[in-house]
C-alpha cells in the first residue's frame, strides 16, 4: 500500500459536537514527536477528546522523557485532563499495531515516520513549535504552552471536520447588543472553523464599533477580522437562517424571536467593552470571553 505524506497546516477549522465520519468502527491513531512530552501528548489529549468515538489514540516519541507539567496544565485549563498519561516510546508499538494515520508533529518525526511505518494508511505532518523548548520565566513558558495548545487543538479539529459527511452549508446569525466584540468573534470563528458547514454572519441590536481588543484576540488565532463592518440586525430583515443565535441577554430579550429563523439559540458571555484594568488585563479577559465562545461553538454545533 502507498503510503501518502500530507505536508499541509489548514487555517481552517471546523468543530462539532459530532463528527459523522465516513469510516465504520475505530481506527488506530499513532501521534509522533521527539520525546512525547509535550506537542505529542496533547495532541493525543484533543483527538481522545473530539474523536474518541471513531479513534482509538496513542502517542510515543523517539527519545521519551516525562510528561512535561505545562502540558498537563495548559490542556487541564481548557477542560481536558491528560495527567494519566505517560510518555512511551516508539518500540513499543512497532509490529504489533497498524495504524490508518501516523501524525507526526515535529520534524525529526516527519522525517523518520515513512522508513518505520511503511504500511501506515497516510502520514500527516503538522510541524508544531515545541513549548519545552521556549526559555522564560514560569509565566511565559505556560503562555507559550498555551499558544501551541490552542494550534494543536485547531489543526485536530480541522482535520477531524474534513472527515465529516460533507453536506449543504447551514447559515447562522449571531447577534449581540452593539456587535462590536461577541457576536463578530462569534461569527469569525464559525467561518474558520465551520467554514466548509455553515455559513455565519453577525449583527447588532443597536451597531457600535468593533472593538479593538476584539481584533487583537483573534489575531492571536491568527484570524483577522480587522475588516469586519459593524452590521444592525434591520440588514438582515426578511432573510431565512437555520440558526439565530443572541449571545448577550439585552439581544435575548429584545430579539426573543427572529422572523425566518428555524432555530434559535440562546448563550450570553461576558461583554468585553466592559471589561477595566491594564491593557494586559483587559487582553487577557478578552481571550477568556474568545475561548469561552469557541468552546461553546463545539461543543452545540453538530457537524
Amino acid at each position: 500500500m502507498k503510503t501518502e505524506i500530507d505536508n499541509g497546516k489548514n487555517k481552517q477549522v471546523n468543530t462539532g459536537r459530532e463528527f459523522r465520519m465516513q469510516a465504520i468502527g475505530k481506527e488506530n491513531i499513532l501521534i509522533l514527536c521527539s520525546q512525547n512530552s509535550a506537542r505529542s501528548q496533547m495532541a493525543e489529549g484533543f483527538l481522545k477528546h473530539y474523536g474518541s468515538k471513531w479513534y482509538q489514540v496513542y502517542s510515543a516519541g523517539f527519545d521519551p522523557a516525562p510528561v512535561h507539567p505545562l502540558a498537563v496544565a495548559a490542556m487541564a485549563e481548557v477542560g481536558v485532563d491528560i495527567s494519566g498519561q505517560v510518555s512511551k516510546s516508539v518500540r513499543e508499538y512497532l509490529g504489533k499495531l497498524s495504524f490508518g494515520h501516523v501524525i507526526a508533529v515535529c520534524k525529526k518525526a516527519e522525517e523518520q515516520c515513512p522508513v518505520i511505518f511503511p504500511s501506515a494508511l497516510k502520514i500527516l505532518a503538522w510541524p508544531f513549535d515545541d513549548p519545552a523548548a521556549y526559555q522564560g520565566s514560569e509565566e511565559e513558558c505556560l503562555q507559550e504552552f498555551r499558544r501551541v495548545r490552542n494550534e494543536i487543538e485547531l489543526q485536530v479539529i480541522h482535520w477531524l471536520a474534513q472527515r465529516c459527511e460533507q453536506t449543504d452549508k447551514k447559515r447562522v446569525l449571531f447577534l449581540c447588543t452593539h456587535n462590536s466584540a461577541r457576536s463578530q468573534m462569534a461569527e469569525g470563528l464559525m467561518n474558520t472553523m465551520l467554514g466548509d458547514l455553515y455559513e455565519a454572519y453577525s449583527a447588532g441590536i443597536e451597531p457600535g464599533k468593533l472593538n479593538p481588543y476584539v481584533v487583537r484576540a483573534m489575531a492571536e488565532l491568527d484570524l483577522d477580522i480587522s475588516g469586519n463592518r459593524v452590521k444592525s440586525i434591520d440588514e438582515f430583515s426578511g432573510q431565512e437562517f437555520d440558526y439565530v443565535v443572541t449571545v448577550c441577554d439585552k439581544a435575548g430579550e429584545a430579539c426573543p424571536y427572529f422572523p425566518g429563523a428555524k432555530t434559535g439559540l440562546h448563550q450570553a458571555f461576558d461583554d468585553p467593552s466592559q471589561f477595566t484594568g491594564t491593557d494586559e488585563e483587559i487582553m487577557d479577559q478578552v481571550a477568556t470571553v474568545r475561548d469561552q465562545i469557541r468552546r461553546w461553538l463545539v461543543q452545540t454545533f453538530p457537524c
